[in-house]
């Protein structure tokens, strides 16, 4: 199964703490080519920045859009995904693992290093299952 996933990059500091959302820069475009193509416990993750947001599309075996998403307008805060049903408890690891590994990867890339609000987490903002 495939699942696409609408993101945009937000900006955390070292306890999580969301400093901004939607972060966008002259590197952006770089910095999904950076996470395009990642694999985590067998699903691949291509990662593209188009028309403003990160679209990235899952190919994995036992996938599933019921799970709840890390980010929300109405709080300061990117939350664990978790599963909705149990069929999706393996997606909701995957996606978890995916955004912090993420984070490290931002975090280290020697373009984010000097700025004041660098772009460092995967924000979900939508998911739907597509075949």
């Amino acid at each position: 199964m495939k699942l696409l996933l609408k993101a945009m990059f937000g900006s955390i500091d070292p306890d999580g703490n969301l400093l901004a959302r939607e972060v966008k820069d002259d590197d952006t475009e770089y910095l999904a080519e950076v996470l395009d193509w990642t694999e985590i416990d067998g699903v691949k993750f291509d990662v593209k920045f188009r028309d403003g947001n990160l679209e990235i599309t899952m190919e994995g075996s036992d996938l599933s859009p019921n799970v709840t998403l890390n980010y929300t307008t109405k709080i300061n805060v990117v939350k664990q995904i978790v599963h909705k049903i149990p069929e999706a408890k393996f997606t909701s690891s995957v996606l978890n693992k995916f955004i912090r590994k993420g984070n490290k990867i931002l975090s280290s890339e020697p373009c984010n290093r000097e700025k004041r609000i660098p772009p460092n987490i995967v924000l979900i903002k939508e998911i739907e299952g597509i075949d």
